[in-house]
């Protein structure tokens, strides 16, 4: 900013991108300019997304809100108390209160990195006395999560008007949101589909299409469970659980509209038969 170099001091890229309206960008121009690790990087990036969610979609998650908001403010600590500013200020007309100056002391004699460095480590300290336990409420969210599932897929399996197994629901919640669209179409006139009837050509991409998951899942992700509550890191215990919930959230979001579909054909024949 105050002098020339023959080339530039960092990737311009990254700078170009850091400096643009994404969040993700500029948490990942952090990590390659070496002032986060992969980890608190990663951990920040998936903290936000809850932050995200919490906030401009309305939706909540009260039993890991209280340990996820504390983990993210103790990450923010971090990356400040790192950040060493060269100097920092405040207009002339603002008025810190008793409560800052307890963390910030008087920057204006001076030293400001030490200064800003001693806030965070301070405000750091306090959360650390703050209970939470990320591990056991982002394992009981998960367990939860799962048994729902569960649950679901065996009033698929039970509520239906044909016999099915649980391999077979996975792969009818799948084929029902894709078979009509024009990939589906696509895959069926490039694979010598010759069905001409809905039925027909229903089934013929039941069997042949590659569904990314062809049986019931829930064993496997109770396995992931016991992994999550054996990990003892914090940042592997947060990548683990936000790996989970974007890995199966399509398959979530098609079982339990599957479920809702054959509720409200149970309910149709409900009443179909009150008015016989």
């Amino acid at each position: 900013m105050w002098g020339r170099w023959g080339e530039p001091k960092h990737d311009q890229k990254v700078i170009k991108e850091a400096l643009s309206q994404n969040f993700d960008c500029k948490v990942k121009a952090a990590g390659k300019l070496g002032l986060l690790n992969k980890a608190i990087s990663e951990s920040i990036l998936n903290l936000h997304s809850y932050r995200n969610t919490a906030y401009h979609k309305g939706l909540r998650h009260e039993g890991i809100l209280h340990s996820l908001a504390l983990f993210y403010f103790r990450n923010a600590c971090t990356l400040l108390a790192a950040y060493e500013p060269v100097w920092w200020s405040w207009s002339s007309s603002d008025k810190p209160s008793h409560r800052a100056q307890k963390y910030l002391g008087d920057p204006r004699r001076g030293d400001y990195r030490k200064v800003f460095e001693f806030a965070y480590a301070r405000l750091d300290s306090v959360a650390a006395s703050m209970h939470e336990d990320l591990v056991g409420d982002l394992s009981e969210d998960l367990s939860k999560t799962i048994d729902s599932i569960d649950e679901t897929i065996d009033f698929l399996v039970d509520g239906g008007p044909k016999k099915k197994n649980r391999d077979d629901v996975i792969i009818d919640c799948q084929v029902w949101p894709f078979a009509f669209t024009d990939d589906a179409k696509a895959y069926a006139k490039a694979n010598g589909c010759k069905e001409t009837t809905v039925g027909g050509f229903l089934d013929w991409i039941t069997k042949n299409y590659p569904w990314p998951l062809r049986k019931d899942p829930v064993s496997g992700w109770r396995k992931r469970l016991a992994t999550l509550r054996r990990e003892k890191n914090r940042h592997n215990v947060l990548k683990i659980y936000c790996d989970f919930m974007r890995q199966t959230e399509k398959i979530r979001a098609q079982i339990v509209e599957a479920a809702a579909q054959l509720d409200a054909y149970i309910q149709q024949q409900i009443d179909v038969a009150r008015g016989k």
